[in-house]
């Protein structure tokens, strides 16, 4: 998505208008804090993530012996869904995490 410059703009105005930290905007469009925008200036704001529309409906506590996988079958969730809520990089837990569950997908 783009955003092009009006008058009175500023980057921390624009970073705030679409709800993204400033030094990503930065980044992503090659300025740095002090860089000069402009009017009619084209700003490339970057894509967000999708946000999960499925509320996670417990909290669980990790015990020893538990896995990722483990959990997800108690649950009967998906592994991914689970690392995707609490914002897991791997498939790795220990013991004492707290987890948000999402709520199982039920057909229709």
């Amino acid at each position: 998505m783009t955003y092009t410059v009006a008058s009175n703009d500023s980057l921390p105005g624009i970073a705030q208008r679409f709800q993204i930290p400033l030094d990503e905007l930065l980044a992503y469009n090659g300025l740095t804090p002090n860089s000069r925008i402009f009017p009619g200036m084209v700003i490339v704001i970057p894509p967000r993530p999708p946000i999960s529309i499925v509320p996670p409906t417990r909290i669980y506590m990790v015990r020893r012996g538990d896995t990722i996988w483990s959990i997800a079958r108690m649950f009967r969730v998906r592994v991914r869904d689970i690392m995707f809520i609490n914002g897991l990089q791997f498939p790795a837990v220990f013991p004492g995490q707290r987890l948000l569950i999402p709520a199982p997908i039920t057909p229709f």
